[in-house]
């Protein structure tokens, strides 16, 4: 559990400046595709159960720069609609609990009315913290990677 913690903490410190790369001057999270693929990531897409600690920690960070209402309908177990305070991009946010070891929670665009700027998103997604939970993508999809990868990719260098 040490080794996740570090692991853990790292990732959530570069996320943190990655947040406030995002929101410098007239800039949003919403013209970066990398933001946009790691808050969708989704384990109902891949037909298993797992939570990504990037996309969690991202979500949460990113949280202050968008405007929430809650949805009465939807999906998941919360629901709740999104928009950018900076361009006014809509999305779908869900938090759904699989289980009592694992729940998960996704942030889905709607309409991006920001102009694309961010460097194209790749596959497998790299990720440094990682996965969570009962079963899991093929490498394929997702892999694990150094945590100096990890920054390169979501700090778009």
């Amino acid at each position: 559990m040490e080794e996740f913690q570090i692991r853990y903490n790292k990732t959530s410190e570069l996320i943190e400046k990655v947040v406030d790369m995002y929101y410098n001057g007239n800039s949003c999270a919403c013209e970066y595709p990398r933001f946009i693929q790691i808050v969708g990531i989704n384990c109902v897409d891949y037909g298993k159960s797992f939570k990504t600690w990037e996309t969690t920690l991202l979500i949460d960070k990113a949280k202050k720069h968008f405007e929430t209402e809650t949805l009465e309908n939807g999906p998941e177990c919360s629901n709740e609609k999104w928009t950018c305070k900076k361009c006014k991009s809509e999305y779908n946010y869900g938090w759904s609990d699989f289980s009592i070891a694992v729940e998960r929670e996704v942030l889905l665009p709607i309409k991006i009315k920001a102009t694309e700027k961010g460097k194209k998103t790749i596959k497998p997604i790299p990720l440094y913290a990682g996965l969570y939970g009962h079963s899991y993508p093929s490498k394929k999809e997702i892999e694990s990677v150094t945590f100096d990868s990890f920054e390169k990719y979501i700090m778009e260098k």
